[in-house]
């Protein structure tokens, strides 16, 4: 990752404080909700407006790690976790997942 943007983030964290930054969060996490909703919706021209929201919950993810003190560790133990329960819940519900080619 490019050091600068983590300055520019960690300085962001400084000057307005973990709790406004958390809500600023909370506020991109809702905006990405909606552009999801426009995309599902049909409505023309929506993908870079959907790039620019999830870009904006990205910068968050960062910003949150930093906050709260959560690792990388944290985040693959977790994201292999959700990954491991989301293939078996596919493989339930989905029996052509079972075989070899499911890997």
């Amino acid at each position: 990752m490019n050091k600068d943007k983590q300055v520019v983030w960690r300085e962001s964290i400084r000057k307005y404080g973990k709790e406004i930054q958390s809500i600023v969060c909370m506020e991109e996490c809702s905006e990405l909700i909606q552009a999801v909703s426009k995309c599902l919706r049909g409505k023309p021209d929506v993908t870079d407006n959907l790039a620019e929201e999830m870009a904006d919950v990205i910068i968050c993810l960062h910003m949150l790690k930093e906050m709260y003190g959560i690792t990388d560790a944290q985040l693959e133990e977790w994201t292999a976790r959700k990954t491991a329960r989301q293939y078996e819940r596919m493989q339930a519900d989905d029996p052509f997942l079972e075989g070899e080619d499911a890997e």
